[in-house]
């Protein structure tokens, strides 16, 4: 009797557990669908966009995709890598041949070039009109790598200076390089052929990218680093993924003290507008690929993906592509997705969201989490119940301190439209002071007399 009724359990405890698996496998995919208007137009790896094209690499080939005619293009090359595009002109890392070099690809004709001249297997170029940056050659005595630039339509090709990771916009190119202390950030003139340090203080900067009179890096002081902005005109930099607070979630209450460290991997400014890659969660958001609004200084999600994923993004006016780059880990995805902001725009959000925890004693400590679905949201507001509202970018943390039933609501809204999510006594508070009834027993099953 005794044994019968302990396997009669067995099927009890598997129904709970799939029903709680049900409703996990429900969340993450809801949590997945921030943006809705995300499409994947391929597979592949190191994707960049300009105009009306995108091109990325996939199996060592590369591909152009038209956004005009969604047509995809698998170009005739080999062991290629790092593509970069400007306006109908396209050159990649080529190691077909087994010593490293550029192919530059006209789009239109097919016809192509080479640059074989002090380039390594660490080279990766960057393109504006007719002129091609990248870095290599590194020196051990300086610690620094060379800059040089070639311009395709004279075919010339000279040092600019020493450091790496170089882009290039207009006639201003950017790069790290030792400095002061650590690592800074430069800027070279090409007109003027002078070159100036625009860091404001030395730490480890690298990943510069540069449009108009804004610069971007990342600053690898800790962890995956956080992005840094720099205004050419005003001389002033801020802080734009990180206010070097801790970590407030509950669960990562002990953890890392560097909230919105993890968004210094994959960076790309255009326009007004900088997207980048998070990796971790934290009070400013999930992991997944996010953009950065310059003249609101908010942060929006774009598309939410598992803790400790890289994604690889870039920008050209309203259109975000991205990859998954999968030297860090994270899913296993090789998708090639675009965004398009404008089309997103025209929803209004559907909104939804979730809680860590909805029950406990006084003070409690709940941690609320957007999931919802439709348009990109550009604000958040969070009503607890208590009397307290929060604006929040996308999630919240809150404290209940008395006892009582909570109703929370969460109302966001964008350009075209708002939505709110309603849950009635959601969050149960008790009395830490009421005593809770408890037994325990010597014996816990036996035979009748």
């Amino acid at each position: 009797m005794a044994n019968k009724e302990k396997l009669n359990s067995i099927p009890l405890v598997l129904t709970a557990l799939i029903f709680i698996f049900l409703i996990l496998i429900s969340s993450v995919a809801s949590a997945s669908q921030v943006a809705t208007q995300v499409t994947r137009i391929g597979n592949g790896s190191d994707p960049a966009i300009y105009g009306s094209k995108v091109v990325w690499t996939d199996d060592s080939v590369i591909h152009v995709y038209d956004l005009t005619s969604k047509t995809d293009t698998a170009v005739n090359s080999s062991a290629a890598s790092h593509p970069a595009i400007y306006g109908n002109k396209l050159v990649w890392r080529d190691e077909s041949s087994g010593v490293p070099r550029f192919t530059v690809y006209d789009i239109p004709s097919g016809a192509r070039s080479y640059i074989t001249k002090d380039i390594d297997n660490r080279s990766i170029p960057s393109i504006y009109g007719n002129r091609i940056v990248w870095s290599a050659n590194y020196n051990e005595s300086n610690y620094n790598y060379s800059i040089y630039m070639r311009n395709i339509s004279t075919s010339t090709q000279a040092w600019i200076a020493q450091g790496e990771n170089p882009e290039i916009y207009d006639t201003k190119i950017v790069y790290s390089a030792n400095g002061r202390d650590i690592r800074d950030i430069f800027m070279y003139d090409i007109t003027t052929k002078k070159t100036e340090l625009i860091s404001p203080y030395s730490s480890d900067l690298n990943n510069p990218y540069i449009y108009g009179n804004k610069v971007i890096w990342s600053n690898f002081y800790s962890r995956g680093g956080f992005i840094q902005m720099y205004d050419l005109v005003t001389k002033k930099a801020i802080d734009v993924t990180s206010d070097n607070a801790g970590n407030t979630l509950p669960e990562y209450a002990n953890s890392y003290a560097d909230a919105g460290d993890d968004t210094g991997t994959h960076i790309d400014i255009n326009g007004n507008k900088v997207v980048y890659s998070k990796s971790g969660d934290d009070q400013f958001g999930y992991a997944g690929v996010y953009i950065y609004d310059i003249p609101s200084a908010k942060s929006t999600s774009v598309y939410i993906y598992p803790r400790e994923t890289d994604t690889t993004p870039d920008i050209y006016n309203d259109i975000i592509v991205w990859g998954i780059d999968s030297s860090y880990g994270g899913v296993n995805d090789t998708g090639i997705y675009i965004c398009d902001l404008s089309v997103t725009n025209t929803l209004p959000p559907i909104a939804e969201f979730t809680a860590n925890t909805t029950y406990g004693a006084a003070p409690l400590v709940v941690r609320f989490d957007d999931i919802s679905t439709g348009g990109v949201s550009t604000s958040w507001i969070w009503d607890f119940g208590d009397g307290i509202d929060s604006k929040h970018a996308m999630n919240a943390t809150h404290t209940f301190t008395k006892p009582g039933n909570y109703t929370v609501g969460l109302t966001e809204e964008n350009a075209a439209g708002n939505s709110t999510a309603t849950k009635p006594g959601y969050i149960v508070v008790t009395d830490p002071n009421i005593p809770v009834a408890d037994f325990n027993s010597k014996i816990t099953e036996g035979y009748v007399p």
